[in-house]
C-alpha cells in the first residue's frame, strides 16, 4: 500500500509539474542579469545562443567575466520597469544614439539607464507565460532586439528594438537580431502585506503556438 501511494505521489509530482512546464510571470521577478541571445526564432533561441550580456548602462557587452553583466531588479509595483544601479532603465532617452540604418526604427533611441529618468508603463519589459524560457518582450507582443554586431572584448554597443514593416522584414541589413534572456539571481525584499503578482500580458503560449512574436510594427 505504501508503495502504491508513494508511486500515485510521484506521478501527481510529474502531472503538477508537466501541467506548469515553462515560463511563468514569476520568473521574471527580483534582481537578475540580461543576456543577450543570437536568435531569429524565439522556438530554437536557449542559452546556448547567448552572445553576451547587458552591462549596469544598458550596453550589450561581451561576458567574459561575471562582472560584466549589470544587475537588474525589475519593480515589484507598477509600471513594473527595470533599474540598474546607475539608474532607471528605457528605450526613451534622447541622449542615446538612434538606430539609422533601419528602414522603420531611425528614430528609435538605444536602451540605456540612468538616474534622471523617470519611468512609466512604456518603459516595461515583460515574459510570456509558457517561453521555454523567460525571454524578455516589448510593446505588443514584440521580442527581438537589433545591435550593429555583436561586441568583442572592451565594447559598449547601442542595443535598439527591432522594427519591420513593408520596405524591411528582416533585421536592418548587416545587423544581428537578438532577444534577451533574464537570468534571475535572486529577490527583492519583501514588504509587509505584498501578495499581488506582476500581471503579464494577456496571451500565453500554447503547445504547437507558432506565434510570429516579432519585432515591433514600424511607428506611424
Amino acid at each position: 500500500m505504501n508503495s502504491l501511494l508513494t508511486s500515485l505521489l510521484v506521478l501527481l509530482s510529474f502531472a503538477r509539474s508537466f501541467a506548469h512546464a515553462g515560463v511563468l510571470q514569476g520568473d521574471f521577478t527580483g534582481i537578475g542579469h540580461i543576456y543577450v541571445l543570437k536568435s531569429s526564432d524565439w522556438r530554437t533561441a536557449s542559452p546556448k545562443s547567448k552572445v553576451g550580456c547587458l552591462d549596469n548602462h544598458g550596453k550589450f557587452v561581451k561576458d567574459d567575466k561575471k562582472d560584466d553583466c549589470g544587475v537588474f531588479s525589475r519593480l515589484n509595483e507598477f509600471p513594473y520597469t527595470l533599474s540598474s544601479k546607475v539608474g532607471n532603465c528605457t528605450f526613451d532617452d534622447e541622449t542615446q544614439e538612434k538606430n539609422s540604418d533601419s528602414h522603420y526604427g531611425q528614430m528609435d533611441y538605444a536602451w540605456n539607464c540612468n538616474k534622471g529618468h523617470k519611468s512609466d508603463i512604456y518603459d516595461e519589459l515583460y515574459t510570456i507565460d509558457g517561453f521555454p524560457y523567460a525571454f524578455l518582450c516589448f510593446g505588443d507582443v514584440a521580442c527581438f532586439y537589433d545591435a550593429k554586431r555583436t561586441p568583442s572584448v572592451g565594447d559598449a554597443l547601442p542595443l535598439w528594438q527591432f522594427r519591420w514593416g513593408s520596405e524591411q522584414r528582416g533585421i536592418t541589413p548587416g545587423h544581428v537580431q537578438l532577444q534577451l534572456l533574464w537570468q534571475k539571481i535572486g529577490d527583492l525584499p519583501k514588504r509587509e502585506g505584498e501578495h499581488a503578482a506582476i500581471p503579464g500580458p494577456r496571451v500565453r503560449l500554447q503547445d504547437g503556438a507558432q506565434l510570429p512574436l516579432r519585432g515591433g510594427r514600424a511607428r506611424a
